[in-house]
């Protein structure tokens, strides 16, 4: 049994979510999002990011961290937050000896809910299905990082 920490990667709200389990099943752990007040800065977050996702590796001994892929986006002033606090979840996995998978989009859409252009809602949905978890519960960011968790166990069955 595999237990993969996923993460949906941002700057003011970054997801994560705990899954263990097998290509054919899989079994939810724990989420949570990891929060900060817009117009916070780089300084304040990425520090924080270190320390909440440390704790969290600590508290569940994940075997690999599942991360979703960054998309081309036009707005840089988006982009390169984002890149800062996945660099910072790579340093953090490589401190704890942790390989990181990532998982373009589409890829999770596709191994989630069996389509790479399945709509938002319909891999939520699918989410909630395959963990027996209702996601009324939970915010948007923690069932993206539990779908990027799922999809890092569904495609990768050498693990």
């Amino acid at each position: 049994m595999t237990t993969i920490l996923g993460i949906d990667p941002g700057t003011h709200r970054l997801g994560w979510g705990v899954v263990s389990g097998s290509p054919s099943k899989q079994s939810f752990i724990a989420s949570g999002c990891i929060e900060n007040k817009p117009g916070t800065t780089p300084d304040i977050y990425l520090p924080k990011i270190h320390q909440e996702i440390s704790s969290i590796i600590a508290e569940y001994n994940p075997d690999l961290i599942g991360l979703e892929s960054l998309l081309f986006q036009k707005n840089v002033k988006t982009a390169i937050p984002v890149a800062e606090a996945r660099g910072v979840i790579r340093l953090i996995a490589g401190s704890h000896n942790l390989s990181v998978i990532e998982s373009a989009p589409n890829t999770i859409k596709l191994s989630v809910a069996g389509s790479g252009s399945a709509s938002k809602f319909e891999v939520i949905r699918m989410v909630g299905l395959l963990l027996g978890i209702k996601i009324s519960q939970k915010r948007d960011d923690e069932l993206d990082a539990l779908a990027v968790a799922i999809s890092t166990i569904v495609t990768n069955k050498n693990l």
